[in-house]
């Protein structure tokens, strides 16, 4: 806890103990007042209704209705007249009457006065002595509202007096603050100077703090062009000249921590099979090729303020504008501007592209697993750009149904894989059925794509929902052997014909068409009503690796 905060409470606790002290001191006088009151009145009450009695010579008739009469007034809890032998003449009494003030106000507070008494004779013979007690109820109100007054007027000069005392020590401490704002520059690389106060315990520490900046500013005047040769060597990439991977993170979240900021559209940039492009092509073309990407990004860091960019791995590249709402235009934009440029054309190279928009008050390593999921998505798609939805909403991309945002997806690959194999290895899937009927509507078989129940007890999700996240992960083949077995269940139970579908990314894979095989073989009544289908656009040279694919 801050010395200020402490000093804050110490100020607050001890206005509330003067508070209540006072307050409970003026309530306990104001209730001995009342007490003493109270008594003064019973006792002129039975003074007064004693010589009424005493001028009814001794009829106790008429000292009954005179006493019935003084009672009826409504101001007294009871009315006694005893003789001195100990016979009670009069006795008259009803309930105490309820007031405003609360039961334990009264309770705390009780007014428990004394009862008046007189003696009642006729002529010089004494009858007996009578005894007056009033209602309370009065004077209990009275003093519910007097320490309600001075309740409120205790706090009002509380709050007054602390807010005094709160500016005149903030105004006390503003060069204690000044010295620590100097501390937090100097962190930052900035070197501030402080107003020396007129406070002496405080002249000497921020005497000594303004010394310590100019040496530190002098020491890094002297190495500034030693320091910035560093840090470009170690944070520009040698081949693009882009910021490298922990300088841009360092960019990106320091963009993202902005107070109040309206947030930043980020891009991720990709160049799949970087590996198989650099075997065919050779270092030096592959470097053009990097080089076209990294020029296309520059164009929108020369152009648009606050825009920065950087290279993040191999053949990741990252674009991150000041403003959101323009992920998905600068997406296309970039996409477009790739494709027509000449030194992937020539190099017959591909890109994908990936966007997260809106992205604020989030760390780094979540901003890039956002934007990680719509290049997956785009991937997977075999669409070269897609954007990725808000940290707080889930849309649509162009051929995708709505992303998942959740922890999963800020987790990272290692998450993603760990999720969807956990499901596939506990059995936590299953098909959906969707009738595929010919013109007459007559049942040619059931479509059956797969469902995943990500979470235990959770739902179990389509396709769109996990699909990319599993092709990034080298799942496919595992989620279609998966689809496969359960069709050929269902179709064993019920001999009912469905279809359930295979990516080329499983195809393409080594032992998967054998696996398939081996399951096809196992169940050859089922295997009849089965149909495998491949719906994904394939190039020319991949049409014989599929014709082998169906033969098998």
């Amino acid at each position: 806890m801050t010395l200020t905060r402490r000093l804050a409470l110490l100020v607050v606790a001890m206005l509330l103990l003067a508070l209540l002290g006072s307050l409970s001191i003026h309530s306990v006088g104001a209730r001995d007042v009342l007490l003493r009151q109270l008594e003064l009145r019973n006792r002129d009450a039975a003074a007064a209704l004693a010589l009424a009695l005493s001028q009814q010579g001794g009829d106790l008739a008429a000292l009954r209705t005179v006493a019935a009469a003084q009672f009826d007034l409504g101001h007294y809890r009871r009315i006694t007249m005893q003789t001195a032998d100990g016979r009670t003449l009069i006795d008259l009494q009803q309930p105490p009457q309820p007031g405003r003030a609360p039961a334990w106000f009264s309770t705390a507070l009780p007014l428990d006065a004394e009862a008046g008494q007189a003696q009642v004779s006729a002529g010089w013979q004494p009858l007996g002595s009578v005894r007056v007690l009033s209602q309370t109820h009065g004077s209990q109100d009275a003093l519910w509202d007097a320490m309600q007054r001075t309740a409120g007027l205790m706090l009002v000069l509380a709050v007054v007096a602390a807010l005094v005392v709160f500016a005149m020590l903030r105004l006390w401490l503003q060069p204690l603050q000044a010295t620590v704002q100097q501390a937090e520059a100097l962190g930052q690389g900035r070197f501030v100077e402080a107003h020396e106060p007129r406070l002496p315990e405080l002249r000497g520490l921020t005497r000594s703090m303004n010394s310590l900046v100019r040496r530190m500013r002098d020491v890094f005047a002297a190495q500034a062009e030693q320091v910035a040769l560093l840090q470009q060597q170690a944070q520009q990439d040698a081949v693009t000249g882009l910021p490298l991977r922990t300088h841009f993170i360092a960019q990106l979240q320091q963009g993202l921590a902005e107070s109040g900021g309206p947030g930043v559209a980020l891009i991720l940039v990709r160049v799949p099979q970087l590996e198989s492009l650099n075997l065919r092509l050779g270092h030096t073309a592959t470097d053009q090729v990097l080089r076209a990407v990294a020029d296309v990004l520059l164009t929108y860091v020369d152009r648009v303020p606050g825009t920065f960019a950087g290279r993040l791995n191999g053949s990741d590249f990252a674009l991150c504008l000041p403003v959101p709402g323009v992920a998905d235009e600068t997406a296309e934009s970039l996409r477009t501007t790739l494709a027509a440029s000449s030194a992937l054309r020539a190099a017959s190279a591909e890109t994908a592209v990936g966007a997260a928009d809106g992205l604020r008050d989030l760390d780094s390593g979540d901003a890039l697993a956002l934007a990680d999921v719509a290049l997956a998505h785009a991937e997977a798609l075999a669409d070269s750009t897609l954007a990725a939805p808000t940290p707080q909403a889930t849309v649509d991309g162009p051929s995708a149904a709505a992303l998942d945002t959740g922890a999963s997806a800020r987790a990272g690959a290692r998450a993603w894989r760990q999720q969807i194999a956990a499901a596939l290895g506990e059995g936590r899937v299953r098909l959906a059925q969707f009738r595929m009927v010919d013109r007459e509507s007559g049942l040619i078989h059931l479509e059956c794509p797969l469902r995943v129940q990500l979470q235990v007890d959770g739902d179990y999700q389509p396709a769109a929902r996990w699909l990319a996240l599993a092709h990034r992960s080298r799942l496919l083949p595992q989620v279609d052997l998966a689809a496969l077995s359960l069709a050929l269940e269902a179709c064993t139970a019920d001999g009912q014909a469905r279809s359930v579908h295979a990516a080329w990314a499983s195809m393409s894979e080594p032992g998967f068409i054998r696996e398939v095989a081996l399951r096809l073989q196992s169940a050859p009544q089922a295997a009849r009503l089965l149909s495998i289908e491949c719906i994904e656009g394939l190039r020319a040279g991949e049409l014989a690796p599929l014709a082998a694919a169906a033969a098998a």
